[in-house]
């Protein structure tokens, strides 16, 4: 099944996933050392590859768009 990217949908924003790495490190660090605290700092990390995966995105879009500019 082939889904539709919605480019304006706040999934494909670096902030949006950075800001949740962020909070979800701050909820690790209330917590004592355990199982509990790794989970969620593992859970951080991986927003911020969604992050990356964002930022990659929005690269690859503005090279199109810079290409689709340009006349050949």
């Amino acid at each position: 099944m082939l889904v539709a990217m919605n480019p304006k949908s706040k999934l494909y924003e670096t902030d949006h996933w950075r800001g949740r790495a962020e909070a979800t490190r701050k909820k690790a660090e209330a917590l004592a050392y355990g199982k509990s605290r790794d989970r969620l700092l593992k859970i951080a990390m991986e927003y911020d590859k969604l992050a990356r995966h964002a930022q990659d995105w929005q690269a690859r879009r503005n090279e199109d768009d810079t290409l689709s500019d340009c006349e050949f």
